[in-house]
């Protein structure tokens, strides 16, 4: 009797149960921060590191290559450091641990508020579009249209990570900062304030460069929204800001400054990789072994967009739709996150090298992407099990790292054999039907 209540419940009130289970991990998220600071020993990594970039920063020297602290130069972009300076001066000059750790705990709360609240936009579309769905079938209409499931309880498993826990209130990484402020442009943009989200990503990226593993999604979207000529002002803001937050550093040493920031040939210590345990460390090291994986990874970046394109008709059918569109809400909120959140994956999967930290860089879109592909739910939590195990397995081993590589892979094979979604919100669909009907009449 019981379940004959509860389910259909469920079924009909996915919203309701959202914001009901997202309000009760809150609190369990705020419970878990507090007993991780009170009772689990603090790690020091990089925090001492920061703070010593900092405090040379501080007493006015601008040159990039004199910024450096005891694990290196600073090889993170102006605002890393303008961030930093801040928490500097919040800490003690970066004395008081305790009250970092805290604060770190107090990004990770809003970062899970703001993962929520894109969640909650995908579950309101998913539910809006099931429902609509199963009218027009009662109504025996045809229904080609393909979207996705995303049900409410997936949010569980964004607060189960070891790791993650530990990135912030233990280790707090710059890692952090760059993923919050991301998460926050994201969530703008599905909201339709593109400008704003284009300048929260631009200062994410200012933090650390990893989220331009995003960039070639963002462009398509754009495109696919705006067209040619409007997306370029869009991309002007992403260059504002990131020469006005780099201006005191380009005045006095450009060069400097650019190879440092966005140092792309850095090389990496094999000790710390995650992913590329089981490969010889001469291969590992090898130039043309870093050639081969941006090789790759530019092919699947490539192979999705064909994926895209083939769906919406063409290139030029592409760009003349987001050119003649005035609605900033073109694009629907499952398609936005399936596109960023897979372009993302591709680049995870094929990185030079992950340390510890970067589970962060991809491990809030995971339960997203799982869900968007026919896996049944025991597969879905084997894979998330076997990315925690791999990613808490210190020092990394063969197997851990082939077992990511594996299952990341897998999981990328399995989103591109997916039928690709509907591009148009719901509302934009019809319109875009009926403009096609007046057309052929």
């Amino acid at each position: 009797m019981i379940e004959n209540k509860v389910i259909p419940f469920i079924k009909n009130n996915q919203i309701k149960c959202f914001y009901t289970l997202a309000s009760f991990l809150i609190i369990y998220e705020l419970c878990i921060n507090k007993i991780i600071i009170d009772y689990v020993k603090y790690t020091e990594i990089d925090w001492s590191t920061y703070v010593q970039q900092v405090e040379v920063f501080l007493k006015g020297i601008y040159d990039y290559t004199k910024i450096e602290g005891d694990t290196g130069p600073c090889v993170y972009p102006a605002g890393h450091l303008y961030v930093f300076s801040l928490l500097y001066n919040w800490t003690e000059n970066g004395l008081n641990i305790l009250k970092a750790q805290y604060i770190f705990a107090a990004i990770y709360i809003l970062l899970t508020i703001i993962v929520f609240l894109i969640y909650g936009e995908s579950i309101k579309e998913s539910d809006k579009q099931q429902s609509k769905t199963i009218t027009k079938n009662n109504n025996n209409n045809n229904n080609n249209n393909i979207f996705l499931k995303i049900p409410f309880y997936i949010i569980i498993f964004l607060c189960l990570s070891k790791r993650i826990h530990s990135i912030f209130a233990l280790r707090m990484f710059n890692d952090c900062i760059s993923m919050f402020l991301f998460y926050i442009s994201l969530y703008l943009i599905i909201k339709g304030r593109w400008n704003l989200g284009c300048l929260f990503f631009s200062c994410s990226v200012s933090v650390k460069m990893n989220v331009l593993l995003y960039a070639p999604a963002l462009l398509f979207l754009m495109l696919s929204t705006f067209g040619f000529w409007r997306t370029i002002p869009k991309l002007m803001i992403c260059g504002f800001v990131q020469v006005l937050l780099a201006i005191p550093f380009l005045l006095v040493n450009p060069q400097g400054y650019l190879l440092r920031a966005f140092e792309f040939s850095r090389q990496f210590l094999f000790k710390w990789t995650v992913n590329w345990r089981f490969l010889p460390e001469d291969l590992f090291l090898n130039k043309f072994w870093a050639l081969f994986l941006l090789s790759i990874h530019l092919f699947f970046i490539f192979l999705f967009y064909l994926k895209y394109i083939k769906k919406e008709g063409g290139i030029l059918n592409i760009l003349k739709r987001g050119s003649n569109n005035e609605n900033s809400k073109l694009l629907s909120v499952n398609y936005i996150l399936l596109t960023m959140f897979t372009i993302n994956l591709i680049g995870v999967t094929f990185s030079r090298s992950l340390h510890y930290q970067f589970y962060l860089w991809y491990f809030h879109t995971l339960p997203f992407l799982l869900w968007s592909t026919n896996y049944n739910l025991f597969l879905k939590i084997g894979f998330m099990l076997i990315t925690e195990y791999a990613w808490n397995t210190y020092p990394s081993t063969s197997i851990s790292s082939l077992m990511l590589f594996i299952s990341n892979f897998i999981l990328l094979i399995q989103l591109y054999l997916q039928p690709t979604i509907n591009s148009l919100r719901e509302n934009n669909n019809n319109n875009s039907s009926n403009l096609k009907k007046q057309k052929n009449k």
